[in-house]
């Protein structure tokens, strides 16, 4: 079989919140958290345990588990929605107060094995809901799937996803694989650091060229999760940090320090549609759809 000359950046994503009442997340223990992986097609590489949160950093992406909540993001040709029957084996439908599925437009989706609406009709059958696009189905665009029995999420509880194409060549190579990774050192000599001020930090250099990086800090965690190769060349930032008040100056430092070609952002509040300029791009798409008790807005920038 021939190798692949590139590697799928874009991610899908699934977060979850449980019930009052149900049992604590980080109890159900490694091997269940293993077994929900893997089920996605990726493998656990180390864990990071703070007094909040165990923050896994994966084979592909990362997975963020509290005690009432948990996100699950997953990149390359892994086939995420798999791992909900074996979430569901851990966690009864019952329990399940909020589930949303997020799958990002891939740039080489003849190579998935799924396409969002064959993982949205799955889904479906399991918990029902509906699905969402935002963007032009011809372009850039994010799809989410979401479960509508009534939620009310808490009012500080805010969720930010930049997602970063065609990063400049020169801030992609620090990536690149062939640096020593020791402590964060890769994360301090590329000057990513700066960004991560107060966080504990796990990181992981891959070959074929790749980069993870999970960060926490009390009930906060940051992901970056980077592709540098030249063909299909992809950073994404999440936080739950709560941004309002500046979110254009914290998304303007993340671009600023990669110097991507295109932009997309993605904001999930549960009260307010935020207003974002970024310097030296245009603002194409803005799309704002409630969710769940959430205002989601996404953004499309390109220079």
């Amino acid at each position: 079989m021939a190798t692949l000359s590139f590697f799928e950046g874009p991610e899908k994503k699934l977060e979850v919140v449980v019930t009052p009442g149900f049992r604590p997340l980080r109890s159900l223990g490694d091997e269940a958290w293993h077994s929900i992986v893997a089920a996605a097609g990726a493998k656990v590489l180390s864990v990071l345990r703070t007094e909040h949160c165990d923050a896994y950093l994966l084979s592909e992406s990362s997975l963020f588990v509290f005690d009432d909540w948990f996100v699950l993001i997953t990149c390359g040709r892994t086939t995420l929605v798999d791992a909900v029957p074996q979430i569901l084996q851990s966690i009864p439908e019952e329990s399940i107060a909020f589930l949303v599925y997020e799958r990002k437009s891939e740039h080489f989706p003849e190579h998935q094995s799924t396409t969002f609406h064959e993982d949205a009709r799955r889904l479906d059958a399991m918990l029902p809901g509906r699905a969402l696009r935002f963007g032009d189905d011809r372009g850039r665009s994010i799809q989410m799937f979401h479960t509508t029995r009534p939620y009310t999420p808490e009012t500080n509880d805010p969720t930010l996803e930049v997602l970063m194409h065609s990063v400049d060549e020169d801030v992609a190579h620090r990536f690149n694989g062939t640096q020593a990774v020791d402590g964060g050192a890769l994360a301090i000599s590329s000057g990513l650091a700066g960004i991560l001020q107060g966080f504990t930090t796990s990181e992981h250099v891959f070959d074929p060229p790749g980069y993870s990086l999970n960060a926490v800090k009390g009930e906060e965690y940051y992901a970056f999760h980077i592709t540098p190769q030249e063909k299909g060349s992809y950073v994404s930032f999440e936080t739950n940090y709560d941004f309002r008040g500046h979110l254009g100056s914290l998304v303007g430092s993340i671009v600023e320090f990669f110097r991507p070609r295109a932009v997309d952002v993605v904001t999930f509040l549960p009260e307010a549609e935020p207003t974002l300029l970024v310097a030296g791009y245009d603002l194409g798409q803005r799309v704002v759809h409630t969710l769940g008790g959430y205002s989601v807005s996404y953004f499309q920038f390109t220079v």
